[in-house]
């Protein structure tokens, strides 16, 4: 066997089976394209992402010392949708990545695994690491032939499109680099059509986070901007819009087992259901799922703006009891939610003297509700 024949039966043994490698090698347009987004406003919010980060993140060997090479590896993450109960109540939707076990736990195990394997049989460096390390997976994951980097900004698999997630392993292993695939999205222009929020540049390739429903959701900490809650629709965590519009791989959707829903819940959860969690009970309910990531009180904040969205009169009470959550993260985009769902179905008064009579110390509330009674109207 050659190391690259190899490392191909070990990573095969984990059920890894997309793999290619690139060279370890400065990516400097990875570099200059990230470094405009972050220059221009795009990543605000993601603190951790500086200068310094994306200049060591574009360089292998900055991120392994003497790397010669990245195998770049990628898992199927289309689970498909449970059929909903027709039970009448109001859901939540959960992107399909989310639905089962964190793929960090999934992924990046396996990728250890393999990577102490090439240590040992190799005396080499080995390194692994999926999306929050510092090594930006995509770009090199282009520059091995894994796929293409579509208008969206995702990696296109073929056969696949969007749907994999990726990891990858450095290592001071020098193993032959697989070439580039040679395509590109022409101009197919449907991911940019579906973004609700128009996070999408319209020339495509690049993404504005501040407008994005899955960065809001997932990672902002604070409140979702006011302008862009209505375009949220029923997406409580994650959003997988610009997936769905793809053409790439749209005959072939794999799934990796952990990652399929266990349950109905799993990927439409009931909303007022949720509201009713508290920092216990949501630990309980997605202990080792990605939507631990959101925690507790984002995730609240997201089921309240879903039900200000595609609520109904009777997910009210669940909303007017959100007021007086221990969050004003929480309480804030409750009155918002109360007054957009009453707008919304033509009922104002249904909501108008909760809001009015509601007393809060919290200055962010305060603010939420005079706005949630003067949109109301009539």
């Amino acid at each position: 066997m050659t190391p690259r024949e190899r490392i191909d039966a070990l990573l095969a043994a984990e059920g890894i089976v997309l793999t290619r490698v690139a060279p370890a090698v400065a990516l400097p347009q990875a570099r200059i394209a990230a470094t405009t987004a972050l220059d221009s406003g795009y990543l605000d919010g993601m603190d951790w992402i500086t200068a310094a980060w994306l200049s060591r993140s574009t360089d292998a060997t900055q991120f392994l010392p003497g790397a010669r090479s990245v195998i770049l590896v990628a898992l199927p993450c289309h689970s498909p949708d449970p059929v909903p109960p027709g039970d009448g109540v109001t859901r939540g939707r959960i992107a399909r990545y989310a639905r089962g076990r964190d793929y960090h736990r999934v992924f990046e195990k396996a990728l250890r695994r393999v990577a102490k394997q090439i240590r040992q049989e190799f005396d080499a460096g080995a390194r692994p690491t999926v999306d929050y390390g510092p090594l930006l997976e995509r770009s090199y994951a282009a520059t091995a032939g894994l796929g293409w980097l579509g208008k969206s900004t995702m990696l296109l698999v073929p056969g696949l499109g969007p749907w994999v997630l990726l990891g990858a392993i450095a290592t001071t292993v020098d193993l032959p680099p697989d070439a580039p695939v040679l395509k590109s999205c022409g101009s197919c222009v449907r991911c940019i059509v579906a973004c609700p929020t128009g996070a999408i540049d319209s020339r495509g390739n690049v993404l504005d986070a501040r407008r994005c429903i899955s960065y809001h959701t997932i990672e902002n900490r604070g409140p979702i901007p006011r302008e862009l809650r209505a375009r949220f629709g029923d997406w409580i965590f994650g959003c997988d819009l610009c997936l769905d519009a793809c053409p790439v791989g749209r005959s072939r959707f794999d799934t990796h087992p952990d990652f399929t829903p266990s349950n109905i819940e799993a990927a439409f959860p009931v909303l007022r259901d949720l509201l009713l969690l508290d920092d216990d009970a949501f630990s309980a309910m997605f202990r080792g799922r990605p939507i631990m990531r959101a925690k507790r009180d984002g995730l609240l904040r997201n089921v309240c703006v879903a039900l200000g969205n595609v609520g109904t009169l009777d997910d009210v009470p669940a909303l007017e009891r959100a007021l007086a959550d221990r969050s004003p993260l929480v309480r804030g985009h409750a009155a918002w939610a109360l007054s957009n769902l009453a707008g919304r179905l033509g009922n104002p008064d249904a909501v108008r003297a909760r809001l009015a009579n509601h007393v809060d110390a919290d200055a962010f509330v305060r603010d939420e509700v005079a706005a949630a009674l003067n949109a109301l109207p009539g």
